[in-house]
């Protein structure tokens, strides 16, 4: 799915990230500020629900673009996680807008127990979603730029030379290096990015991976692309 030669994915979770939670904060203080709601508890919904409706477009185009292009494990969990709680929340945030124009035409002093509840939902689903949406673009985010980030310092010392000894010692999901052909690899920031989970990775640290990773990408262009920007030295 692409858009002039764009993936779609990357261009509708901008309209997620920035729709959703801006939304659910927004339809939160509707439902606790009665200036906020008169004012601005449509547009409030509206907002959510476009940021809830393109979360499904982004689900989607995600599935078509891990087609080409890997993506991280959690990022897929998490983003599917948005998608029914971001659904959910619109769909009470207007069954508790309703709700609330029902109880401004009732006689004064009268409280609708069932709307307060539903407040109590909606305020609670939005803060949620809008935690929930962040945590998905930042585990996305975490996954597009960890490989690279580290290409500019991994280079730096690019004729350093390490003993396995040494490898060995940075053996925890904290501090992890790796060993593969005779390279040495620091893999602690691609772990939590890496499409088949961080277990896979963090299993490696201290080691020679060399035959694990070969068995489970061999000649592979962008795993090995990725491990080039992790490059720290070589085996001595």
């Amino acid at each position: 799915m692409d858009i002039l030669g764009l993936p779609l994915h990357p261009l509708v979770v901008h309209l997620v990230v920035v729709a959703l939670p801006v939304g659910a904060l927004a339809t939160a203080a509707a439902v606790v500020s009665p200036a906020f709601r008169t004012r601005y508890a449509t547009l409030a919904l509206g907002t959510l629900t476009v940021g809830a409706l393109a979360t499904v477009a982004a689900k989607f185009s995600g599935e078509a673009l891990a087609e080409t292009v890997p993506l991280p494990e959690r990022h897929a969990t998490l983003g599917q996680a948005t998608v029914i709680v971001g659904l959910a929340t619109a769909a009470l945030a207007w069954g508790w807008w309703l709700l609330e124009r029902r109880q401004a035409k009732a006689p004064a002093g009268q409280v609708s127990f069932a709307t307060m509840l539903a407040g109590g939902l909606v305020a609670t689903a939005a803060l949620a979603v809008a935690v929930l949406t962040v945590m998905t673009g930042h585990a996305g985010a975490q996954a597009t730029w960890t490989s690279r980030i580290p290409t500019a310092v991994a280079s730096a010392e690019p004729n350093a030379t390490f003993t396995m000894a040494e490898v060995a010692a940075h053996d925890n999901p904290a501090d992890c290096w790796a060993v593969i052909s005779g390279d040495v690899y620091d893999l602690t920031h691609w772990a939590a990015a890496h499409p088949g989970g961080a277990g896979r990775i963090t299993a490696l640290c201290g080691t020679d991976a060399t035959e694990r990773f070969s068995a489970q990408h061999r000649d592979a262009a962008r795993p090995n692309a990725q491990l080039a920007g992790l490059r720290v030295g070589s085996l001595a």
